[in-house]
């Protein structure tokens, strides 16, 4: 008999947080769930931990999959691995440094089950060293607004915090690309909520998005992180064309696109590859920097003017703001 819920848990570089995690998910009240979780190589000891996780909770013991990568594929091959290998009429998908409300496969699962819902979204929260706060996700009343509500950031574009239908995930036009480890929540989530019927919200709050990881792979950038999101935005705007509406949202996502230039050239160290990539996306009209927070719109104005010792200090003011912020 197919589990009611699989959970997908790519597992790299994690040792700190996979404990936490991993009690979280055989925690759950809910108790017809399938967990795969993926070795993507990882170098520390992050499965040692997991297993000896596992032996606490005899009864999970048959639920559990560990796949093991030879080598390091990324976050990407990682989640593909794990969603071949699902069973599940419904994916969940944890990150391996987060963790989960106890209740949450439930309260997620009965209310897709009795609503016969897609895609079941929940609030979450942003988790910081000293303390949390509650990030809302929106939804629109109508589901045809849905991708509009996600382009606009009042839906977190993270797969984490949501429970999908596993016949819609597994569409191929919702798989990510391997080697696209960037973006590639957002790759998703365009795909799903376009594809999907019926998307609804439980109250509460279940997800825990850890924000002081600073190994997770959002937390620096390479030139590699430009190459994929060049990659992300032909793709999706092809893709969109290909459904027919990339004109319902042309003018949001050239918004998107200068603000995800913007956040690169603040994330990335090298000034070589901010000279590299000065021109990405030099098709999109200068007025769209008025969109952007002030930080930014100064980053891309040094940019332009090829001031790249400038962008250099810039981007230290920048560290030195979060890193009082993680402090407080």
């Amino acid at each position: 008999m197919k589990p009611k819920v699989s959970i997908l848990v790519p597992i790299y570089n994690v040792s700190k947080y996979i404990v936490r995690c991993a009690e979280s998910l055989f925690n759950q009240t809910f108790t017809d769930i399938e967990y795969i979780f993926v070795n993507d190589s990882t170098p520390d000891d992050s499965i040692e931990k997991l297993q000896s996780v596992l032996e606490k909770y005899p009864n999970r013991k048959s639920q559990v999959k560990i796949i093991h990568h030879t080598e390091n594929k990324g976050l990407a091959c990682a989640r593909n691995t794990a969603l071949d290998e699902a069973d599940g009429e419904y994916i969940m998908v944890a990150d391996s440094d987060d963790f989960l409300e106890i209740n949450a496969v439930e309260v997620m699962y009965n209310a897709a089950i009795q609503e016969n819902a897609d895609i079941v979204v929940s609030d979450f929260y942003l988790e910081y060293p000293s303390d949390n706060q509650i990030e809302i996700n929106c939804l629109p009343e109508n589901d045809r607004d849905a991708l509009m509500y996600l382009f606009l950031d009042k839906i977190r574009i993270g797969l984490w915090a949501k429970l999908i239908k596993s016949e819609l995930y597994k569409c191929e036009n919702c798989k990510v690309p391997d080697g696209l480890n960037y973006l590639e929540d957002r790759y998703v989530m365009i795909r799903l909520f376009h594809f999907a019927k019926k998307i609804i919200k439980v109250e509460g709050v279940f997800y825990h998005y850890v924000q002081y990881n600073l190994s997770a792979i959002t937390k620096s950038k390479t030139e590699q992180h430009f190459k994929n999101t060049i990659q992300f935005w032909s793709e999706t705007i092809q893709f969109l064309k290909n459904q027919n509406v990339y004109d319902l949202y042309s003018n949001i996502l050239s918004q998107r696109k200068i603000k995800d230039k913007a956040r690169l050239m603040i994330d990335v160290k090298s000034s070589v590859i901010r000279k590299k990539y000065a021109d990405m996306f030099s098709e999109i009209p200068k007025y769209q920097v008025r969109h952007l927070k002030k930080g930014e719109r100064l980053m891309l104005f040094l940019v332009d003017k090829r001031q790249f010792w400038l962008t250099n200090i810039l981007r230290e003011i920048f560290i030195l703001k979060q890193k009082y912020r993680k402090k407080s």
